[in-house]
């Protein structure tokens, strides 16, 4: 009797535990206290702000050809030269020096013109276009040079040199020193500027092409 009552109590715990496996099974499937959720699928989104960032530091830009900086360029020398009446050369110097700001310039020029002249290195002068001379016993005073028909060329500063030496100063002054806006007298203390229409009668016709190309760039 107590055999058989053994049978039945060992019975019945296994079936206790074998229920309580079945209900362990299902409450971890179903995740339970004990048990641990499934994570949630890993969903990548767009970064709009990203995108948004990036868009932010994007910049709209044309490229000009030389021909179409000097056209702008002309065009802007032609209004100055009409508004102040003064020589296309002297307006060029004068935007040159206002870096090409003509409302500026036009404003500067009508409160004291005589100040706005000088600080460009121009002298108020309504005097001809340059020219190339020879004067009756004229001595260069750069290489004393004193011969018969000797040409010679004087900005409206009057220091006057003779064509060679100023074909000399302009070659370095425009290949070795890649100058061509700011190129003053060669007398010393001097600051009169040279204009494209008295360097297109001194030098030969490549350091031209590469003067009027060093302008345009400025």
């Amino acid at each position: 009797m107590d055999s058989e009552d053994d049978f039945m109590s060992a019975a019945s715990s296994d079936d206790d535990v074998l229920m309580d496996e079945s209900e362990n099974e299902e409450e971890s499937e179903d995740g339970n206290e004990f048990g641990f959720e499934e994570s949630a699928p890993d969903i990548s989104f767009k970064d709009d702000n990203s995108q948004k960032k990036k868009a932010t530091f994007d910049i709209n830009y044309k490229v000009h050809h030389p021909e179409d900086v000097q056209g702008q360029q002309d065009e802007l020398i032609n209004e100055v030269n009409m508004i102040l009446d003064i020589r296309k050369e002297d307006a060029a110097i004068l935007l040159r020096h206002f870096r090409w700001n003509k409302e500026r310039l036009i404003e500067d020029y009508m409160d004291r013109p005589k100040k706005v002249l000088d600080d460009a290195g121009l002298v108020s002068s309504k005097s001809g276009p340059p020219k190339l001379e020879v004067i009756p016993d004229f001595v260069c005073d750069i290489c004393c040079e004193d011969e018969l028909g000797l040409q010679s060329f004087a900005m409206k500063c009057g220091h006057r040199y003779c064509v060679n030496c100023y074909n000399q100063y302009l070659i370095q002054k425009i290949k070795e020193e890649g100058e061509a806006a700011r190129i003053q007298c060669p007398h010393d203390g001097c600051r009169r500027i040279m204009d494209s229409h008295s360097l297109d009668l001194l030098v030969a016709t490549d350091l031209k092409s590469r003067y009027h190309e060093l302008l345009t760039r400025t």
